[in-house]
């Protein structure tokens, strides 16, 4: 029997090709020698949600094209590091269920929700130079206003996703940035949910920023929306452009972009600057300490992100409300 002395050496040796994906803040493929690195303890988990790795674990079969799909989520411990039992535990377990997906009683089994599914398969067909789906096609005649940008409950999600993975095919980048002025608001968040677990280049960024910069010009905005356009920036070089227009915003202490601005935007507020006018809106948010405590917490335990924090804590220059909040913080974790 072939030894297995890893979660990556027992994908290796049971197909003929595997990626990794993680599923927390953003759907991305993960890189083999980052995984291989966090499995043997040499590195923290650096996409860390509610101190769990979210994963997508893809495997082609020998002698098959078929994919075996498992998602788990795998608990970190305070330093975001993988414990040794739970990696043995969860390697054991893999190795008996092998060519079956991992069933969502399993403790480290967990089912995504239809738009990550949407997505997921849509980066991994791309990933494996599968086609699209079905939905591609309609999706991209829809973006080009061919039957009507009304039309948007016709679209199938899974078509919105298999474009946004594709930006750099079909000449799909201008494609959705000449359509963005354009779309009604219902499509316009769903190719946010997409474009948020993208890279993208000038023209898709500089037209999101536009759009952004128009919904804060409006008198009464919905801030639901500046969320997604902020979650739609996020792999963008704009980001951190639109970070500060935003947080000089009235938008800027609504739970919804403060949420957004730290689940996909929070490379941009490792910058000091940024994270204490992040914190001072966090701070005035009503929703109050409890929401405070959770986005802090959060935020402190993605790595690089302790500095900024602490620092902007530390702030001789900081509000009041800002020092309620984080001495509320403080009194939650020593009662």
């Amino acid at each position: 029997m072939t030894q297995i002395n890893g979660i990556q050496n027992f994908l290796e040796k049971t197909g003929t090709g595997f990626q990794v994906f993680d599923l927390g803040r953003r759907i991305q493929p993960v890189p083999e020698n980052i995984f291989a690195d966090f499995e043997h303890g040499k590195i923290p988990w650096p996409w860390p949600l509610q101190q769990q790795a979210w994963l997508g674990m893809m495997l082609q079969q020998q002698n098959t094209d078929e994919l075996v799909i498992w998602f788990v989520r795998l608990p970190l411990d305070s330093r975001c590091y993988l414990d040794s039992k739970v990696h043995n535990d969860f390697l054991q377990r893999l190795q008996q269920t092998e060519k079956q997906a991992v069933k969502t009683e399993n403790p480290y089994g967990f089912k995504p929700k239809q738009e990550q599914l949407a997505v997921f398969h849509a980066k991994a067909s791309a990933l494996f130079n599968q086609p699209p789906s079905r939905f591609y096609t309609h999706a991209r005649d829809y973006f080009a206003g061919i039957p009507g940008y009304d039309q948007w409950a016709f679209v199938g999600f899974q078509g919105i996703a298999d474009i946004a993975a594709r930006l750099q095919q079909d000449d799909n980048e201008q494609l959705l940035a000449t359509a963005l002025p354009n779309l009604p608001a219902q499509s316009f968040e769903a190719l946010c949910q997409c474009i948020e677990h993208e890279q993208i280049g000038d023209t898709l960024s500089t037209a999101l920023l536009q759009k952004l910069e128009q919904l804060l010009a409006q008198y009464e905005t919905d801030a639901s929306v500046i969320s997604y356009c902020l979650r739609a920036l996020s792999g963008s070089n704009q980001l951190v452009n639109a970070i500060q227009t935003v947080l000089s915003h009235t938008s800027a202490t609504h739970a919804d972009v403060l949420a957004s601005m730290a689940g996909r935007c929070w490379t941009a507020l490792q910058d000091e600057k940024l994270m204490l006018v992040y914190l001072e809106n966090l701070a005035q948010c009503a929703e109050g300490q409890d929401f405070f405590t959770a986005i802090v917490v959060d935020l402190i335990n993605i790595p690089g992100m302790q500095q900024p924090i602490h620092q902007s804590m530390r702030n001789p220059q900081r509000s009041s409300a800002l020092a309620r909040a984080i001495g509320g913080m403080f009194k939650q974790f020593s009662s």
